[in-house]
């Protein structure tokens, strides 16, 4: 039986169902990462920077002379917006034969194959979606683009790492850096992560926080802790990932597989920026001959609200894993 492909009906059954599922595809284009469920999204069309401050402790005795105390103290990150597309094309005949399946059903119409929300959805979208947890939030490193040239995946933004990373080399940032910033290994990173807990001070040492990691130290973590103090009665009372005597938790993040950076910051200070509307344009299918295309672009940032509000462990940049 020889099977043909009819691609205006393509075009037309693709169309229709982009235009039915326009705001559900819009949305799964930016929805949330496995590390964005610990940031603030934060929708505008201006570029974000922060407005509020931190100013200290100021009670104090009474007296009836003026004596001023607390001085606020907060240096402002800005955070501007970034655009990201995709670009896909393909011959619908070299993937022809994964579609039998679809196609074997003579009794369902054209309009009914589940062929368009395969391709956007399985093929396009979780891969738009990984794309944008292993290679942009965390390790993105902005270039320019080239025109008529595709971009590399990973270059249309900074991710945090990345500006961690920049604020520890400047060694003139605000935020909060731990000593001591070796790479972590299976046999330090326990020692290592409660080092980086404990430079936690100030106000946020009793603010309830993740402390960010990659999966491989949390695994380190983990282990030595139950090597450590596994035949402790209460070593599961509070769950493993609990940082013993504080309101921390380490918490890995797909994000930073690779990395030794610990991160802990309120999640109001950690930012992901969206504009309006989730700024997702319009998908949209082109067919030329026999090739067809299909492409979408979008607004998302990351970064940091207050710099003060940042604690981290960069290691230096000879160790072995930054």
């Amino acid at each position: 039986m020889a099977y043909t492909i009819d691609f205006s009906q393509l075009k037309s059954d693709f169309g229709t169902w982009l235009g039915t599922n326009e705001n559900d595809i819009r949305k799964a284009l930016v929805q949330q990462t496995e590390t964005m469920a610990f940031m603030t999204t934060i929708k505008q069309n201006d570029d974000f920077r922060a407005s509020q401050s931190t100013v200290g402790s100021i009670v104090q005795g009474f007296q009836k002379g003026w004596t001023p105390k607390g001085t606020p103290k907060f240096t402002p990150l800005t955070i501007g917006h970034k655009r990201h597309k995709f670009d896909v094309e393909f011959y619908p005949d070299e993937i022809y034969g994964s579609w039998l399946g679809f196609l074997a059903d003579e009794t369902k119409t054209r309009a009914e194959w589940p062929l368009v929300k395969y391709i956007l959805y399985k093929l396009l979208l979780e891969q738009v979606n990984s794309d944008r947890e292993l290679l942009l939030i965390g390790k993105g490193s902005y270039a320019d683009t080239v025109d008529g040239t595709a971009q590399a995946s990973g270059l249309s933004m900074n991710g945090f790492l990345t500006l961690l990373k920049a604020a520890h080399a400047s060694g003139t940032s605000n935020m909060n850096f731990a000593q001591k910033n070796v790479a972590l290994t299976a046999s330090n990173a326990f020692d290592q992560v409660e080092l980086f807990t404990n430079s936690i001070v100030g106000p946020y040492r009793s603010v309830p926080m993740p402390i960010l990691c990659s999966p491989e130290n949390f695994t380190y973590y983990i282990r030595k802790k139950r090597d450590l103090h596994g035949t402790n009665v209460d070593y599961g009372k509070y769950g493993n990932a609990v940082i013993d005597g504080t309101n921390f938790t380490l918490q890995p993040v797909a994000s930073m597989i690779g990395s030794d950076i610990l991160l802990a910051t309120p999640k109001a200070n950690f930012i992901r920026l969206l504009k309006q509307n989730d700024g997702a344009s319009t998908p949209r299918i082109e067919e030329n001959r026999r090739q067809i295309s299909l492409m979408a672009d979008w607004f998302e940032n990351v970064g940091f609200g207050i710099q003060e509000a940042v604690y981290a462990f960069v290691p230096d940049a000879g160790s072995a894993s930054n």
